[in-house]
């Protein structure tokens, strides 16, 4: 059931462009369900529009809190992560999504553009603009995506914060994806909720 013996020549050719330099990761993913590639695949359009993942600001504070020795309290476990992402699907269903999202990739890439440009021109309007663009909360799919990924997550993460403040008083940095600061039920919103005063990025 390895994914290469189903998927077209044509997406066999684009994977190989894109790990080009990977052939062993690519090789070992085929074993696994389709999802998982398909992350791998997606994670690949910043650098297709010239921005380097190994620059992330979320490594750079990482390394920043590694060095100075400060304790890093991960708010979802590696288990939430991927629970995001894995559905039950059939293996055809899974190889139909997979061979989209290799073929649509660099037009996928090239729509991201306009968040990485608001992002670094550190315009909160704009990235809010294109980032709630992509959603269509009339579409029950879009809006049940919205909620596992973005609105479940949001929640807990505050619960997560009430609890620590409530355990340890002290300064705590919270570093999320930028999604989540924007649209409904976002973490800012929350924390307000909560009686919280939290310091917006770039504020």
């Amino acid at each position: 059931q390895y994914l290469n013996n189903f998927l077209s020549p044509e997406s066999m050719e684009i994977l190989a462009l894109l790990f080009k330099g990977n052939e062993e990761t690519l090789q070992r993913q085929y074993r696994y369900e389709g999802w998982l590639l398909n992350i791998s695949v997606m994670g690949m359009t910043p650098k297709m529009i010239g921005y380097d993942p190994e620059l992330a600001v979320d490594n750079y504070f990482h390394d920043l809190a590694t060095n100075d020795q400060k304790t890093i309290i991960g708010l979802d476990q590696i288990e939430t992560q991927f629970k995001l992402f894995e559905f039950e699907a059939p293996l055809e269903a899974q190889i139909n999504i997979l061979e989209s999202g290799i073929k649509t990739i660099e037009m996928k890439a090239k729509s991201a553009q306009p968040l990485f440009e608001a992002y670094f021109g550190q315009d909160p309007d704009a990235f809010k603009k294109a980032f709630l663009a992509s959603l269509d909360f009339e579409n029950p799919q879009v809006k049940a995506m919205y909620e596992r990924v973005f609105a479940k997550r949001n929640k807990a993460w505050v619960q997560k914060l009430i609890e620590l403040s409530k355990a340890q008083t002290g300064n705590y940095f919270m570093l999320v994806g930028c999604g989540h600061y924007f649209g409904p039920e976002n973490v800012l919103e929350l924390l307000k909720n909560e009686g919280f005063i939290p310091s917006e990025c770039g504020s």
